[in-house]
């Protein structure tokens, strides 16, 4: 059966942590990344993820916007949504999103963000970098989006949440040699030569 079980897996070493360390929102949805990319079918890794030809690509290359988080706030999960009845299993993938304060710029942004859904990639505090909506992409459906708080002490800033709704658990990139390194975190990837990171 193509669905039987191929891997065992016992218990790892307590060397993970939890939380996000940034986002990166690609500039818009591209529609056919499974098609160019190279995957390992066993692990969903994304080997070459064939930048140079997706169809958002600009003079052969790909632009990513890094939004750096602060750690302890945001988070994602990939929850399982299965239905015996039906005979279909999906991945809910939620991401929220915490940025403080409230800049001008950002409004622009969000308006934008809003109207999208571009994929992302979110990087955790292991430096493990995920794929968000790679097929059908993420779409800001919820949060605070604009808060100023009451208190002094009230936080502003905004948050957002996004979902996406996938047939496959998770799409991760090949691990990187560490901060640093160029383009960190893609730079385990055979390709990232084609890809632009633009950070603040």
């Amino acid at each position: 059966m193509a669905c039987s079980i191929t891997a065992a897996r016992g218990i790892d070493c307590r060397d993970s942590i939890g939380g996000l360390k940034a986002i990166y929102f690609c500039s818009d949805y591209c529609s056919d990344i499974l098609a160019q990319a190279t995957v390992t079918a066993s692990s969903y890794t994304i080997e070459t993820a064939g930048f140079a030809n997706w169809d958002i690509a600009s003079g052969g290359a790909v632009t990513v916007f890094k939004y750096d988080l602060v750690t302890d706030l945001s988070s994602f999960t990939s929850a399982v949504s299965a239905d015996k009845a039906t005979g279909s299993v999906m991945f809910n993938q939620t991401l929220d999103v915490v940025l403080h304060k409230v800049v001008a710029a950002d409004l622009y942004q969000l308006g934008l963000i809003s109207k999208n859904r571009a994929q992302i990639f979110v990087q955790d505090s292991n430096d493990n970098v995920f794929l968000v909506g790679i097929e059908d992409g993420c779409y800001l459906t919820g949060g605070d989006s604009i808060a100023t708080g009451a208190a002094r002490s009230d936080m502003n800033g905004l948050t957002l949440s996004f979902t996406a709704m996938e047939k496959d658990p998770l799409y991760i990139l090949p691990a990187s040699a560490g901060a640093g390194t160029a383009k960190f975190p893609f730079d385990g990837l055979s390709d990232e030569a084609d890809l632009t990171i633009t950070t603040a």
